[in-house]
């Protein structure tokens, strides 16, 4: 180790002035290209989580106008169907027309009925 150590040393004094200051300038551009790059790094996370915020802000909003959306087209549906299913039984249980008949019987298949009558 120490033979090692005594090589180093003598090539060390073996280096002019001028070589020593290259290395050093070469060594502060290592050094300040190594800063600059760590702290471009950081900017680029910085804007890029400040950029995934603003795209979540916007989804959270979407998601809570397609909630509220989809509650107010299943009320809507569901209340077509109640009026649809209250329609049929306001008919008077005489024998409808033909064309009545259809119609119930369209009706009836359209919520998921079939009675043998509409055959």
């Amino acid at each position: 180790m120490s033979a090692l150590w005594f090589r180093l040393v003598g090539l060390g004094r073996s280096l002019t002035p001028r070589v020593w200051l290259v290395i050093a300038v070469l060594v502060g551009f290592v050094l300040v290209g190594g800063y600059c790059a760590q702290r471009g790094a950081a900017g680029e996370r910085d804007r890029q989580a400040a950029e995934n915020l603003k795209t979540e802000r916007r989804a959270g909003a979407a998601r809570e106008t397609a909630a509220s959306e989809r509650l107010n087209d299943t009320q809507t549906i569901r209340n077509r169907q109640e009026e649809r299913d209250h329609a049929a039984e306001a008919y008077p249980d005489g024998v409808p027309d033909d064309r009545e008949l259809r119609r119930r019987c369209r009706q009836l298949r359209d919520a998921g009925r079939d009675l043998p009558a509409c055959r």
